[in-house]
């Protein structure tokens, strides 16, 4: 497990495979996504690392469904008494009433998306508020949604109003070694595509996802240059 600073009271903790977000606040710690099952202990040694605890965490926010993201939300609630927010679309998933959806993904040949096929789900857990951006009034502190759908049907990113805009992209993109934004998981498809140019109008200095290493500096740049790719 490794922390890492993005700005100030902001941190990305994670295993080889993914991050979740550690914001820090005055009335208590938001968690962004939970990594996969059982790794409560590793957010658990995270928050220790700021001086923090899950008695602490009183919001956890999840991007989308996906049990890599949603694997210790259970274990992390029953621990802080946290509220929990995500999509309504997603919730049934979260909520295990139904299996999450696969990304609409290439990559049928690569073990890694059978991996994702075979995987058992992360264990169920309640949604207590639905997010979307005509609803965030309702999030904690300085974060804002941006519905971001494609990867899953709720797919939600989170942009955090500090350091010159801190954008937590979820799964509707990766970043490159050399700070290119790439769809990373998702193929092209109208869903996708325009959550990336929807995220290309915002304007963030940092860029933190959940699948590479954050762009630290004009990242929304970086989508913008993407985006114009695109026909």
């Amino acid at each position: 497990m490794a922390i890492e600073s993005l700005v100030e009271g902001v941190y990305e903790v994670g295993t080889r495979y993914v991050n979740s977000y550690i914001i820090d606040g005055d009335e208590g710690v938001t968690l962004v996504d939970t990594l996969g099952s059982g790794s409560e202990g590793s957010i658990e040694e995270g928050l220790t690392g700021i001086g923090r605890s899950l008695a602490d965490v009183t919001a956890i926010l999840l991007t989308h469904s996906h049990m890599d993201h949603t694997g210790s939300a259970a274990a992390v609630k029953a621990a802080s008494n946290a509220t929990l927010y995500a999509s309504e679309p997603d919730t049934p998933a979260i909520e295990g009433a139904v299996r999450s959806p696969l990304p609409p993904t290439s990559w049928y040949a690569k073990p890694m998306f059978w991996l994702a096929v075979f995987f058992p789900s992360a264990p169920p857990t309640e949604v207590d508020r639905f997010v979307s951006e005509d609803r965030d009034e309702l999030l904690p502190g300085d974060l804002r949604a941006i519905d971001t759908p494609g990867h899953t049907p709720g797919h939600t990113s989170y942009l955090l109003d500090r350091g010159g805009g801190v954008l937590l992209v979820g799964d509707a993109a990766v970043a490159t070694k050399d700070r290119r934004v790439k769809r990373g998981w998702n193929r092209s498809t109208p869903e996708v595509d325009g959550s990336l140019r929807h995220l290309a109008e915002f304007d963030f200095e940092v860029a933190a996802f959940c699948h590479s290493k954050p762009i630290r500096t004009q990242a929304s740049a970086a989508f913008q240059r993407f985006t114009a790719t695109f026909s």
